[in-house]
């Protein structure tokens, strides 16, 4: 750390928590170089599409297009139903979504479905690497979209 007339001839501590406020400060201009601060309120979510990817599954289908979106952490189920059984976790809060299916319906109000791969498979389904479905609640998409997401293309299982 360079020494400055400011932090000359203070104690550690002092420096401490001066380089402290430094990197607080820094961690508020992240979001803004990034591209804007969230609330975490749905008229200031983003979700991007993208295409001209390559994503495959652990069952052999290929997606080439896809939405990146602040999503609540949650649970992944083999089929778009609160009764199927559970392929993964979904720990992270800004995920990638593949495709659209319809479903059981949830608190969403309406049937949709995103198809994505936990950040933890769990057994037995280990091999599936944690693919499954998560109800479009789940997803902190704008308020000026609808779902299915626009230009997301649906399953092909559907």
């Amino acid at each position: 750390m360079r020494t400055t007339n400011e932090t000359a001839g203070k104690s550690p501590a002092a420096r401490l928590r001066r380089f402290g406020r430094t990197l607080a400060g820094a961690a508020l201009l992240v979001p803004l170089l990034a591209g804007g601060i969230s609330t975490g309120t749905a008229s200031a979510a983003t979700c991007n599409l993208q295409e001209n990817v390559l994503q495959q599954d652990k069952l052999g289908n290929t997606f080439r297009t896809d939405v990146k979106c602040d999503n609540t952490a949650g649970d992944v189920y083999g089929r778009a139903s609160f009764d199927s059984p559970l392929t993964g976790i979904k720990t992270s809060t800004l995920s990638t979504f593949v495709c659209w299916t319809r479903g059981q319906p949830h608190a969403g109000g309406n049937t949709i479905w995103y198809y994505t791969k936990g950040d933890q498979a769990l057994a037995p389904f280990a091999a599936f690497e944690g693919w499954g479905a998560m109800p479009s609640s789940a997803l902190v998409m704008p308020s000026d979209i609808t779902h299915p997401f626009p230009g997301l293309p649906r399953c092909p299982w559907y």
